[in-house]
């Protein structure tokens, strides 16, 4: 699993994970009630192999890329 932290998604050369950070807008708007901090949203590229164990107790899952395992997350 590799972790991307909002802001260097949105710079990443892939255009899968990029369009996922691209999704994490709503989370950023300033005023809004879903509001999350920067620091606190990440990407979880799991592509390369199975969601860790542990997963579940670190980060919540908001947003899942259509058709790879691409998520959106906040840490907990």
């Amino acid at each position: 699993m590799k972790l991307i932290g909002v802001q260097d998604a949105m710079k990443s050369s892939d255009p899968d994970v990029k369009m996922v950070a691209g999704r994490a807008s709503r989370f950023r708007v300033f005023g809004s009630p879903e509001r999350i901090p920067d620091d606190r949203l990440m990407v979880a590229d799991i592509r390369g192999g199975p969601e860790p164990a542990d997963f579940a107790e670190h980060y919540e899952v908001l947003d899942r890329h259509p058709m790879a395992a691409i998520l959106l997350v906040r840490r907990l």
